[in-house]
C-alpha cells in the first residue's frame, strides 16, 4: 500500500517537471551578429556581410529552436545596423577626390614651331613610317649588317691598332656598300637639317603608334665604323661634316622628343656621335680645320636638349587619355573601383616629384596634390616608392587605380643616371677637344667624384661612374691617344 502510494507520488512530481515552461537561452550567434554590425562601420564588408550571414543563420536557428532559443530581434538589429553603416561606408569611400584646378595639357609640352611641323613627316620617311612605292626603308641595314657593325665596333674598342686596320681592311667593301644602300637616309638627313628644329608631333590617343626612331640607333652605330675607315682612307674632313649633319638631327629632336622611346634614343644616338667625334679627335692624321669643325658643333649640351620634362609629361598626359578612354569605358571604370581624379593626383604628384628630381630643381613652387576626397578629415599625403608597395588604405580605397599607378609609374632613378651618363660623356667630349686646340680646359667633374681621371697608360679618360670606383664596369670612358692630345707620363 504505503509502495503504491509511492509510486503515486513520484509520478505527480513528473508530470509537474514535465509541465514547468522551458527558460529560452539568447542565441550566441544573434549577440554576434550585432556586434559585427556595429564594427561595420569601421571595417566595412569584413564585419557587414558576415553580420548578415550570421543574423539569418541565427534567425533560423531560433525559428527552428521551439523556444529554446531567442534573440530574434537582436539578429536582425544586427543585420539591419550592418546594412545601414555599409551603406554609410560605402557612400564615403564611393567619393572621389576633385579634380586637378588648371590640370597640364599638351600646351605645356614643348613643341617645334608650327611652321616646323613638315619636319616631322620627312622624320617618319627616314625611319619608314611611310614607306615608298618600292617599300625599302630609308635606313637599310640587315641583321647581317648590323652583325658586322657589332664585331667591328667591338675590335675597335679593344683592339690594337694593327687589329682595327686589318678588320677594317677586310669589311671595307661591305662598309662602302651599306653607305650605298643609305643613300636615301642620307639625303632625308640632309633634309632635315634644313629645319632649324625638328619637331614630334605623336599623338596622344589610346592607338598610340610611336615613331621607331630606335632605327637611327642602327645608323649612329654604323657612323661609328664608318668613321674609322675614312680616318683609314684619310678622308677625315668630309666624313666630320656627314657626321655633323647626322648629330644635328639628334640634337634638335631631342629639344621636343615626346614619348620615353624618342628621348632615349636621342641621347643614345649623340652619346654615340661623341665617340665618332673623339676617335676623329684622337687621330694625328685629323686637320686642325676638321677638329675646329667639330669644335664647333659639338658644343656643350644645353639644358633644354638634357631635359626630360617633355618626356615625363607626356606619360602623365597619356596616362590621363587612358583613363577617361580606356577604362572609363571598362565595367571597373564605371564603378567606384578607379577612383579617376584620385589616380591622377596621385600620378601628377609623382610626376612633379620626376620632373624636380630630373632637372634638379631645388625649391619647387608645385602643389601636392591630396589624394583623398576633401570631406575626408585627416588623411595624409600618399607617396610612391619603386620597391614598395602603395598603402593598404590607399589599395582599399582605389583598386584599380592604384594598380594602374604601379604600372604607370617612371623609374627615375635609371632616367636620371642614362641622363648624368649624356652629361658626362659630353664633358670628356670638350676636354679631348680643348685639349687637341690647345685650349684651357677643366677636369672638374659633374657626378660620381671630384674630377675626371686622365689615365694615360691605359690610354683613357673616364668617370668612375655610379659606384665611385675606379675601373669598374660602369666607367664612363672615352679612349684616348696621348701622343697626339699632348699627354704624358
Amino acid at each position: 500500500m504505503e509502495e503504491s502510494e509511492e509510486k503515486q507520488g513520484q509520478g505527480y512530481n513528473e508530470e509537474r517537471l514535465l509541465d514547468k515552461p522551458v527558460q529560452p537561452k539568447i542565441s550566441k550567434l544573434a549577440i554576434l551578429s550585432l556586434v559585427l554590425g556595429i564594427f561595420s562601420l569601421v571595417f566595412f564588408v569584413l564585419a557587414g556581410v558576415p553580420a548578415i550571414v550570421i543574423g539569418i543563420i541565427s534567425t533560423l536557428r531560433i525559428r527552428r529552436s521551439g523556444g529554446k532559443l531567442k534573440g530574434k530581434y537582436i539578429a536582425l538589429t544586427g543585420m539591419n545596423i550592418s546594412i545601414l553603416f555599409m551603406c554609410i561606408f560605402y557612400l564615403f569611400w564611393s567619393i572621389d577626390a576633385p579634380p586637378i584646378p588648371n590640370d597640364y595639357t599638351i600646351a605645356d609640352l614643348r613643341s617645334a614651331p608650327a611652321q616646323y611641323a613638315e619636319s616631322f613627316e620627312v622624320l617618319k620617311t627616314l625611319i619608314n613610317e611611310n614607306p615608298d612605292l618600292s617599300g625599302v626603308p630609308a635606313i637599310e641595314l640587315t641583321k647581317s649588317d648590323s652583325g658586322m657593325i657589332a664585331e667591328v665596333k667591338g675590335i675597335m674598342e679593344t683592339g690594337t691598332t694593327s687589329e682595327i686596320s686589318k678588320t677594317l681592311s677586310y669589311y671595307a667593301e661591305e662598309i662602302k656598300q651599306i653607305l650605298a644602300d643609305n643613300e636615301t637616309a642620307r639625303d632625308i638627313i640632309h633634309r632635315l637639317n634644313e629645319f632649324p628644329e625638328i619637331a614630334d608631333l605623336t599623338e596622344l590617343n589610346t592607338n598610340l603608334k610611336i615613331v621607331r626612331v630606335s632605327k637611327l640607333i642602327d645608323l649612329a652605330r654604323f657612323y661609328q665604323v664608318y668613321a674609322h675607315l675614312k680616318i683609314e682612307q684619310r678622308d677625315i674632313q668630309a666624313f666630320a661634316a656627314e657626321l655633323i649633319e647626322l648629330d644635328s638631327v639628334f640634337r634638335k629632336l631631342s629639344l621636343n622628343a615626346r614619348p620615353m622611346i624618342g628621348k632615349a634614343t636621342c641621347d643614345v644616338c649623340m652619346t654615340a656621335d661623341m665617340v665618332t667625334a673623339n676617335t676623329i679627335a684622337n687621330n694625328a692624321r685629323a686637320s686642325q680645320e676638321s677638329i675646329e669643325m667639330l669644335a664647333g658643333h659639338f658644343t656643350p649640351l644645353t639644358k633644354e636638349q638634357m631635359s626630360l620634362r617633355n618626356h615625363v609629361l607626356f606619360g602623365y598626359l597619356l596616362t590621363k587619355n587612358i583613363i577617361s578612354d580606356v577604362l572609363g569605358r571598362s565595367t571597373a571604370g564605371k564603378t567606384p573601383l578607379l577612383k579617376r581624379n584620385s589616380t591622377l593626383r596621385f600620378y601628377r604628384n609623382n610626376c612633379d616629384g620626376g620632373i624636380n628630381i630630373l632637372e634638379d630643381i631645388k625649391n619647387s613652387t608645385n602643389v601636392r596634390f591630396s589624394v583623398w576626397p576633401s570631406i575626408y578629415p585627416c588623411m595624409g599625403p600618399v607617396s610612391f616608392q619603386s620597391r614598395k608597395p602603395l598603402p593598404l588604405l590607399y589599395i582599399c580605397y582605389n583598386p584599380v587605380g592604384s594598380r594602374l599607378i604601379r604600372t604607370r609609374s617612371f623609374s627615375y632613378e635609371s632616367m636620371l643616371k642614362r641622363k648624368t651618363a649624356t652629361k658626362i660623356q659630353d664633358d670628356l667630349l670638350q676636354i679631348v677637344l680643348n685639349k687637341r686646340l690647345g685650349k684651357d680646359f677643366s677636369l672638374k667633374a659633374s657626378a660620381y667624384s671630384d674630377e675626371y681621371i686622365v689615365d694615360v697608360e691605359n690610354r683613357k679618360i673616364f668617370s668612375p661612374g655610379p659606384d665611385s670606383k675606379a675601373d669598374t664596369r660602369d666607367d664612363i670612358m672615352l679612349r684616348i691617344n696621348p701622343e697626339v692630345l699632348g699627354w704624358r707620363n
